[in-house]
């Protein structure tokens, strides 16, 4: 039985229309530079770093190349059905050789790339700078697949907090991003960081001052209540 390498695209395996990958290509994204030029200055003055981090574009050229398993007469229905699945349409993709992360895409068939009487598709798109863990810190790890000796456990769902438990490390993973609180139960509750106050009432909150990269942070709270913080790790 032929064992197909793929991708998982919203939920769905490429090999469930026949599809095995060839070639993938995922592109590093650009970084965003800022120089200036001073008149009478040699060289230029590089500021793409001067609120802290780098900041980047989009990935753009990926393409990947899938065999299609199918007879000539079947090619019209499955080229038809692939496009009516991905198509101009923004998608979670997950690679079989990096099944812990996903990337968000917008995807397109390239029909100028894609060949019936070879029996070839080519998809190609642009991606979001980063991918993403695939399990969050407020989901269920999925354990099949953990690496005790690199993966990272963040269990932050359902976090009660009161005077003997007010403290929460999240462990850095990846880019500077924001995580979201998920407040349950709220009674005067506060999250401190940095010497700043941020009020948590009840429902979804996301605070900006509040960001984890590679760093681990540490949150302190006051107050009591009861909360779930939703962080998902971005890389390169």
């Amino acid at each position: 039985m032929m064992e197909y390498f793929g991708l998982t695209i919203n939920g769905k395996h490429t090999s469930e229309f026949g599809l095995n990958l060839l070639t993938m290509t995922i592109t590093q994204p650009a970084p965003r530079t800022n120089r200036i030029q001073i008149a009478g200055m040699s060289g230029s003055i590089d500021l793409s770093e001067v609120f802290g981090e780098v900041i980047y574009e989009d990935r753009t050229g990926l393409q990947f190349v899938f065999d299609v398993n199918c007879s000539n007469e079947e090619w019209p229905r499955i080229y038809s059905e692939i496009a009516m699945w991905i198509h101009g349409k923004k998608c979670q993709v997950i690679p079989d050789d990096d099944i812990k992360h996903y990337y968000i895409c917008r995807l397109s068939i390239d029909g100028k790339k894609s060949n019936s009487v070879i029996g070839q598709i080519t998809i190609t798109g642009t991606a979001e700078p980063f991918k993403y863990d695939v399990t969050a810190s407020n989901e269920d790890w999925i354990w099949d697949t953990f690496d005790f000796e690199t993966d990272v456990i963040r269990e932050l769902a359902d976090i009660t907090i009161d005077e003997s438990n007010n403290k929460v490390v999240i462990v850095g993973g990846g880019m500077p991003s924001v995580p979201e609180f998920i407040v349950a139960e709220s009674n005067e509750l506060c999250v401190i960081y940095k010497e700043r106050i941020y009020d948590l009432l009840v429902g979804t909150k996301r605070i900006p001052q509040i960001r984890i990269g590679s760093e681990d942070i540490t949150l302190q709270f006051t107050g009591s209540g009861k909360l779930s913080i939703a962080y998902r790790g971005a890389w390169l």
